[in-house]
């Protein structure tokens, strides 16, 4: 049996789910014979029932029949030389390139992602990735789905259309009008993808340092989280945006980085921003601040004194004053707007995130 015929005819012979699941095999071949039927069913977004189902259409007896097929093919495949992987620039055109190319060529959006995967290139078929793209594109109502989505990517994997138009506060019609804008055929096929977007990493999948360090950052950043306030990040949010002028501060050479960072991510909003980082200046720079001006101070180390004799100094000029750092000591005081970090690093970068993505949404 040649299963690559077989899923190949899948495509277009089978009805729309199993279509689908074809279509996931033939663009995830080579993972087949190494994953479980439990990691496919999870990557494909269907439960190993539907595979059974599924292996059945597409003439094999079961799913482990299905796989066999699948590692036979390899093997004779991998006798024959490989073929090259690039035609000739197309691997370097960046993806918005190559979409305008194919519609002016008269090329579907399908036909492209076929020819990018022939090319062994990634193509843009992250559904979670689409969605963030094309969140201002979407209507009013479709952008509440949108949210909806990408805070909770797990539930509206396997929630109903009625839990999902009931969450994101619309109409079933809308949750439908949305699956189609974002690309999907209809609400099972959305549900699919954000299956396969949100399913986790097996075990097997990374070294053993590797895991451990990301289970460190997973639970950094969730304390992180703890720390801080919504209503905080907002405000602070809101100030920087209305500011006059806006001047950003940091404690010691550990948190300049953080600083330098910041100012970077502001401009490309479109808020300059004036970066000190000499203990020497940031007195003269305090002097000039006034109402209307915005310090932002990275403190998760021990402040200098020179810093804190600034710090005070534009605050009684009048400037807003929000502090990155440690939410007690020798900066802490009423009228600031504290934003604590429980990690120096992760706290910092997560804390950049959310002030400039709350400021992207106002």
């Amino acid at each position: 049996m040649d299963i690559v015929y077989q899923l190949v005819n899948g495509v277009s012979g089978l009805p729309a789910q199993e279509s689908r699941l074809a279509r996931f095999f033939l663009d995830n071949f080579a993972q087949i014979p190494e994953a479980t039927i439990e990691e496919l069913a999870a990557k494909a977004g269907v439960s190993p029932a539907t595979l059974q189902h599924f292996s059945r259409s597409i003439g094999c007896s079961d799913i482990n029949d299905f796989i066999g097929q699948v590692r036979r093919q390899q093997q004779v495949n991998s006798r024959a030389l490989p073929a090259a992987p690039m035609l000739g620039d197309a691997a370097w055109v960046d993806p918005g390139t190559l979409q305008k190319l194919a519609k002016n060529a008269g090329v579907s959006s399908d036909i492209l992602a076929r020819f990018s995967h022939s090319i062994g290139r990634e193509s843009s078929d992250d559904i979670l990735g689409q969605i963030r793209q094309r969140l201002h594109d979407f209507s009013q109502q479709e952008s509440r789905v949108a949210q909806m989505i990408l805070d909770d990517v797990s539930f509206a994997a396997s929630a109903t259309i009625d839990q999902l138009a009931t969450a994101a506060g619309v109409s079933p019609a809308t949750i439908t009008r949305f699956a189609r804008a974002a690309g999907c055929d209809d609400i099972r096929d959305l549900r699919m993808k954000l299956a396969q977007a949100s399913a986790p990493l097996s075990a097997g999948d990374m070294p053993g340092p590797w895991r451990e360090t990301l289970n460190h950052i997973q639970q950094s950043l969730n304390t992180q989280l703890c720390e801080l306030s919504p209503a905080a990040i907002e405000q602070a949010a809101s100030v920087i945006q209305q500011a006059k002028g806006l001047h950003i501060f940091s404690a010691s050479t550990a948190d300049a980085p953080f600083a330098n960072l910041l100012q970077y991510r502001l401009l490309t909003q479109g808020y300059p921003a004036n970066v000190c980082l000499d203990p020497a200046l940031m007195g003269i720079t305090a002097s000039m601040l006034g109402a209307g001006q915005v310090l932002v101070v990275f403190a998760a180390s021990s402040p200098g004194s020179a810093l804190i004799a600034a710090v005070h100094q534009a605050r009684w000029a009048g400037a807003e004053i929000v502090i990155i750092g440690h939410s007690q000591g020798a900066l802490a005081h009423e009228q600031n707007i504290s934003l604590p970090l429980n990690d120096p690093r992760y706290g910092s970068l997560l804390v950049i995130d959310l002030l400039c993505d709350g400021m992207d949404k106002k």
